[in-house]
């Protein structure tokens, strides 16, 4: 559980780090605000407050939101690396989280 919430401030941290510096296109702010906020507040629920269900909901969104942005940019030029790492990144996350979720929910 601890990796994966580290995962999720880790892909948050980047995030945000991106939109503050300014290198993100303009019609992905409000989502990747949204999957920020998403993944912060994940990382810091108890697990008693539903931590891996609102993980899995926030790298979903990440997912959701970073293969969009991964796709439209296969047209430019070389590989966005990031944006796939990205991508993989928060496809592991929700792959693991509900695991987790149905070893704690068949214990």
């Amino acid at each position: 559980m601890l990796t994966l919430r580290l995962a999720a401030v880790a892909i948050a941290a980047v995030t945000a780090l991106l939109l503050l510096i300014g290198d993100h296109p303009r019609e992905f702010v409000v989502a990747d605000l949204l999957v920020v906020a998403l993944l912060a507040l994940a990382a810091v629920l108890p697990v008693s407050r539903g931590a891996v269900l609102a993980l899995a909901i926030g790298f979903g969104a990440g997912l959701g939101v970073f293969t969009v942005a991964f796709v439209g940019t296969l047209d430019d030029g070389p590989l966005n690396w990031p944006l796939a790492t990205a991508v993989v990144g928060c496809g592991a996350g929700v792959a693991l989280t509900w695991r987790q979720y149905g070893a704690k929910s068949r214990a």
